[in-house]
């Protein structure tokens, strides 16, 4: 299960192209087309300068291309599954290592996501089976961890009684450590246990 320093970089530069688009395009309503991506960060960038004229434009710059790259490669990485504007397969694609990406999801690591990430609610019995599974990997470990992560609302319906999101991402926290499908440090991991603590904060 050892991971390079290299595919660590990886992750966490995809890791961080998702939250972008979550965080950031998406609730802009920004398409996620490639031209489109570099106008938003350009115009992020012209806003930026105009405003702090003391400020590194050459590092700024850096900055900001290096986001808008992360966001085209992801978006381009996601379309190689499928549609880049299925949530999932945003997550799908930052999840993996390009090696990865065309394997199929083990266990029922899919049709789990596809609940939580589209309809926002979970199968009882579908849940029960994902957190007592043996045959699970890093990919699919990731995969619940983002689909978890990235949830809007603060509950998810599981068999029409509401769990708290946090509940939800704890216990697959808990599955991903139990059964080590992960290093500590993971970019995936340790973003999930910094996501926890923010939830429980908030309480």
């Amino acid at each position: 299960m050892s991971v390079s320093q290299d595919e660590l970089m990886y992750l966490q530069s995809q890791l961080e192209g998702l939250e972008s688009i979550f965080l950031e395009l998406m609730p802009l309503g920004i398409e996620l087309k490639r031209q489109q991506i570099q106008d938003y960060y350009d115009k992020r960038f012209s806003s930026a300068t105009q405003t702090q004229a003391s400020v590194a434009e050459n590092e700024l710059r850096r900055q900001f291309n290096t986001k808008a790259n992360q966001v085209r490669n992801l978006v381009d990485s996601a379309e190689s599954i499928g549609d880049s504007v299925n949530r999932l397969n945003l997550i799908r694609a930052a999840a993996s290592l390009p090696g990865e990406r065309n394997r199929a999801l083990k266990g029922n690591v899919l049709q789990f996501c596809k609940s939580v990430v589209m309809e926002n609610k979970i199968d009882p019995n579908v849940l029960a089976t994902m957190l007592e599974s043996t045959e699970l990997g890093p990919v699919e470990a990731r995969v619940m961890l983002g689909a978890a992560m990235f949830l809007i609302p603060e509950d998810i319906d599981v068999g029409g009684d509401a769990l708290p999101v946090k509940d939800l991402l704890s216990r697959i926290i808990g599955l991903v450590k139990s059964e080590q499908l992960l290093p500590r440090n993971d970019p995936f991991l340790a973003e999930a246990l910094c996501s926890l603590e923010g939830m429980e904060d908030e309480d």
